[in-house]
């Protein structure tokens, strides 16, 4: 499909000929329109057309489009006035009102979609106006001369026919040039087109019902159709709603059929008053349509980023809650296994408070007061959920605000702090890692684990077991100061390779273990590999300047639900073991 200003002459120029034609086909159904009643067309859209071509088009361009289109302007003028001097000035009044029109739209980026939101629909309405005043002091010093024509008569309705057209038409071309005319089409649907076609049928029926009874003049009718298909059809369904009313409100009334026709026998005052009409009924309309564009996008760009953020927390370890402004929970995602309940849902209508345990009920209540009261500021607390005292949580909490400044929620974000509240209480005892190469010694180790194995749900947790192969030789050999250099590297490049969430431990001389929170067996495998040919490939800095080679043997075992430490301990042992006899420098797993 052709696209405007795509920057081919060829295209270009095939565009500037089925624009002329199209713009010929305009001028001279506008002029036809009035019936011959009328020395103006009561709405001009052949404008509109033009522009929307010049629009896209870098202006060094713009002679392409210009020159047929003075010439189809001239032919359609030919037809109906038939004199050529006339014919040249009106379609030469017509190009100066588009370049300047296309000149100030360029610069002000509105002309390519006046649809974004109120504030640019208003511009594009206030700057489209200035190119047909031009136009309109042309047009009318022609009609004056030529025609005898009342010179502030000939620019008033010259004014308003063009400037009508362009703010009417303009979006309508600009949307089938660039396609999004067709996008809206195929996005309405089946059912959407069905819709659509009832709801231009009824602006069709209220429009001849409207233009055709004078006895009863009901002009303000007009406005319910039109508002249906604008906040139903969007904004392309409301422009061809107008046009569809405004042709038949046209072409009624210049016959003199309706209200307008009764009230007005002198087809100049008949017309100015129709141009008037269809103008108020334009700019009632038109923003609206842009108020409910804006608003769907706002709408879309937030279940987009929802629908982002619900597939965040859904893969988080962490959940986030939304409560209202009495503390109870009215939407939840993420890891629902923190609270004590079975799914997210159960959450909805719940006091976060009564999910937590009755001594540290009050701490949750005081942590949301405070959020809540305190709009932009930031609350923490830390709770124990009910029926799980050993587990500790942590609850950060922001208040959600109104437009008008007002707390209306607070949003919270629940993490599992139960690892460093047991890292606490064991370093307050004295006792949580060990003292040469940090990792968590033995007992830290186990609890960790059982605490693991306790909440398994899925075979997604991996136990490895590492020894450094032939360690015992590197005491000998170098020393004990050298043997813990060694202990110490090695713990500080797997701490280097892990993820954040995976732990190690060491149990006991050169003996470290490794727990790999949601790891499948294959990640497992690969992780393990990993961090042997890491550790291999470059060598250890002994204390007296030597360089020392180290390899290790690693034992994988993958729990299972219902587990015991002791027995995954065994089968990691049992894969080390026949790491070890496998000529070390490797990696075995359990079988299952």
């Amino acid at each position: 499909m052709y696209r405007w200003g795509d920057g081919s002459s060829r295209r270009e120029a095939i565009g500037a000929l089925l624009g002329a034609a199209g713009y010929f086909l305009l001028a001279w159904g506008s002029t036809a329109l009035t019936s011959g009643a009328y020395a103006f067309a009561v709405l001009w859209p052949a404008n509109a057309l033009l522009l929307a071509l010049l629009i896209p088009v870098s202006p060094n361009r713009w002679p392409i489009f210009l020159a047929p289109a003075f010439l189809a302007n001239m032919l359609a003028n030919q037809f109906a006035f038939g004199t050529v001097v006339g014919a040249s000035l009106y379609a030469m009044a017509n190009l100066i009102e588009v370049a300047i029109a296309a000149l100030i739209l360029r610069r002000s980026n509105t002309g390519a979609d006046p649809f974004t939101d109120v504030r640019t629909m208003l511009i594009f309405i206030l700057l489209g106006g200035i190119g047909p005043v031009f136009g309109a002091l042309v047009g009318a010093l022609t009609a004056n001369a030529l025609y005898g024509t009342g010179f502030w008569i000939a620019l008033r309705n010259w004014y308003l026919a063009d400037a009508t057209g362009l703010i009417l038409f303009t979006p309508l071309f600009v949307g089938i040039g660039s396609g999004a005319l067709w996008r809206w089409y195929d996005a309405l649907g089946r059912r959407g087109r069905m819709e659509a076609v009832l709801i231009l049928l009824i602006v069709g029926f209220v429009a001849l019902v409207v233009f055709r009874h004078a006895r009863n003049p009901m002009l303000f009718v007009m406005g319910a159709p039109l508002l249906l298909a604008t906040f139903r059809l969007g904004p392309f369904g409301t422009k061809i709603s107008f046009l569809l009313f405004a042709v038949l409100a046209i072409d009624l009334t210049m016959s003199g059929e309706g209200p307008i026709a009764k009230a007005y026998r002198d087809p100049l005052e008949r017309a100015t008053y129709l141009q008037i009409y269809l103008a108020l009924m334009l700019l009632m309309t038109l923003p609206v349509a842009a108020d409910l564009n804006a608003r769907r996008l706002l709408a879309r760009r937030l279940q987009e980023s929802e629908a982002s953020l619900r597939l965040l927390a859904s893969s988080s370890a962490d959940m986030l809650v939304r409560l209202d402004h009495r503390g109870r929970c009215v939407q939840a995602s993420g890891n629902s296994a923190l609270l004590p309940v079975r799914h997210g849902t159960d959450l909805l209508g719940n006091r976060l408070a009564d999910l937590a345990e009755h001594a540290d009920a009050p701490h949750v209540e005081a942590s949301f007061s405070a959020a809540f009261v305190n709009p932009g500021e930031v609350s923490r607390c830390e709770f124990r959920p009910l029926g799980r005292p050993t587990e500790y949580l942590e609850c950060t909490m922001r208040a959600l605000i109104d437009g008008e400044g007002h707390s209306y929620g607070v949003v919270g974000a629940i993490r599992d702090v139960s690892l460093r509240k047991a890292r606490e209480q064991s370093l307050a005892l004295a006792a949580s890692t060990d003292s040469l190469t940090g990792a968590l010694n033995h007992a830290a180790f186990m609890c960790h684990l059982d605490r693991l194995l306790a909440a398994l749900s899925s075979p997604n947790l991996a136990l490895l077991m590492i020894d450094v192969d032939r360690f015992k030789k590197v005491n000998d050999s170098f020393g004990h100061l050298a043997g813990d250099r060694v202990l110490v590297e090695l713990h500080d490049r797997l701490r280097t390779l892990l993820r954040d969430h995976d732990v190690i431990g060491r149990l006991g001389g050169d003996e470290l273990a490794i727990i790999l929170d949601g790891t499948s067996p294959e990640l497992a495998m690969s992780i393990a590999d990993a961090l042997r040919i890491a550790v291999s490939r470059n060598p250890v800095v002994l204390p007296d300047g030597d360089t020392l080679i180290m390899s290790l043997s690693c034992g994988i075992a993958q729990a299972r639900p219902g587990m015991t430490r002791h027995e995954l301990i065994k089968r990691a042992d049992e894969a080390l073991y026949i790491a070890k006899n496998n000529g070390r420098d490797c990696v075995a797993t359990h079988a299952p």
